[in-house]
């Protein structure tokens, strides 16, 4: 298992209202959650749009996740929730990127280097 695969390991799509989706960092090692420039989700090839973060105490929206202080450690496993739709079959097509912005690392610029890191996975769903 590569270290961007490990993001979906053991996923389940639980399709409650919200919907959860359970991931891991897609990265070798533990980033401060405003280093998550982005995340995108797809199922079945259908975009998800209103991504929340369920971290520990706290839900983010994605498009907030610049102002958090906290840390994404490689073994905690996050959720990312939004208001559906839910899969009806009892698997699904699942996509996700980050786009990851790596403050120990600094590009010929001067300014920090950017990755987009991608994992795919056929993820079972919970049955409603």
């Amino acid at each position: 298992m590569t270290l961007v695969e490990h993001a979906l390991r053991g996923a389940v799509l639980e399709p409650d209202r919200p919907c959860r989706l359970r991931i891991g960092l897609p990265w070798y090692r533990s980033l401060p959650l405003s280093a998550i420039l982005g995340i995108d989700l797809t199922l079945d090839g259908r975009s998800v749009t209103g991504l929340r973060l369920r971290s520990r105490d706290r839900v983010v929206p994605v498009g907030a996740l610049a102002t958090q202080h906290a840390s994404w450690f490689l073994q905690d496993r996050y959720e990312l929730e939004w208001d559906g739709p839910a899969p009806s079959a009892p698997t699904a097509e699942v996509v996700v990127r980050m786009r990851l912005q790596l403050p120990n690392l600094v590009g010929p610029g001067g300014s920090a280097v950017q990755v987009l890191q991608e994992v795919r996975a056929s993820v079972p769903a919970r049955a409603a």
